[in-house]
């Protein structure tokens, strides 16, 4: 046989079962665990771990941990994501057994999220507000999404917001229960092309420039080194590159900034990005600043 045909031959294989069809048509819908997963088919765990093992070794599956849950996922991305969408092309949507796998899904995934909110500080939960989210929308309109990262994605909310018009989208945060919850939502939304990922701020897991456009929601106020942060994710843009944040301005006026608006430009400058604006919008029980700053473009010239 080529060796060219391998992937095929290994990935038809892999599909060519009953169960594992209908593990591919879950995961391509949602990251879930593997105590999630037998819990939905209501199979052994011992026989879910060799269908999941096949697949991930075919290229079907992809496998992360995260603290203490190891996670599987249709591949977000790539040839692979390809090869999925074509073998589930292949199955009807209203299939009666797959339809009652999605609504176990449902369930299971709800109950993950109400036990990964009541672990969450009443701190963390920020509401969101109608008006920030037309004022973001409005920043980017101008050109494409493209590759979206969201850091300190919380509840996954700015994913909800852009992850649509994204050609691919993560959310980075520190907190796994947070991460459980933002899975809840975005993936109830139908954003199957998000990936949620655990993930330190100063030491994002990308190594270099990658994405189109960063959103950060109200955690640089209280960061320890919020200049740094903001450095690090800069890393992250490409060339031209848009960073959209937004600030409280009292929680920047209780960290020490005199000037709010001043601070959160000196930290884009000392992060090498160009503060293009910056709008104050006052919403309930809270004045923020939303501002948009873009990584320069470079002259390859100059690097040569």
């Amino acid at each position: 046989m080529p060796t060219s045909f391998l992937p095929a031959v290994s990935a038809l294989r892999a599909a060519a079962e009953p169960t594992r069809l209908r593990l591919l048509a879950l995961l391509a819908r949602a990251e879930l665990t593997v105590g999630e997963i037998c819990e939905v088919l209501g199979q052994s765990q011992p026989r879910v771990s060799r269908h999941l093992k096949l697949m991930c070794d075919a290229g079907l599956l992809d496998r992360f941990r995260e603290q203490h849950w190891v996670y599987y996922r249709a591949p977000a991305s790539g040839s692979e994501r390809d090869t999925v969408k074509q073998l589930l092309a292949m199955v009807r949507e209203d299939d009666d057994l797959l339809r009652r796998d999605r609504k176990r899904m449902e369930q299971v995934i709800r109950e993950r999220a109400r036990r990964a909110s009541d672990q969450l500080p009443a701190e963390s939960r920020i509401p969101a507000s109608s008006d920030v989210d037309s004022l973001i929308l409005s920043a980017l309109a101008d050109e494409p999404i493209g590759l979206l990262l969201d850091v300190g994605t919380g509840s996954g909310h700015l994913l909800e917001l852009l992850a649509a018009n994204a050609t691919r989208a993560v959310g980075i945060d520190i907190s796994s229960d947070a991460l459980r919850l933002a899975r809840t939502n975005v993936h109830s939304a139908g954003l199957s092309h998000c990936e949620l990922q655990r993930g330190d701020m100063y030491d994002l897991p990308f190594a270099g420039p990658l994405f189109d456009t960063v959103t950060v929601d109200r955690i640089l106020a209280t960061a320890q080194r919020p200049a740094a942060a903001l450095s690090e994710i800069a890393r992250t843009l490409k060339d031209g590159g848009r960073a959209v944040v937004i600030e409280d301005f009292d929680a920047l006026s209780a960290a020490g900034a005199t000037n709010p608006i001043a601070t959160l430009r000196q930290w884009f400058a000392r992060a090498g990005l160009d503060c293009q604006r910056v709008h104050p919008v006052d919403i309930e029980n809270a004045h923020l600043l939303v501002a948009l700053a873009r990584r320069p473009v470079v002259d390859t010239r100059q690097r040569a």
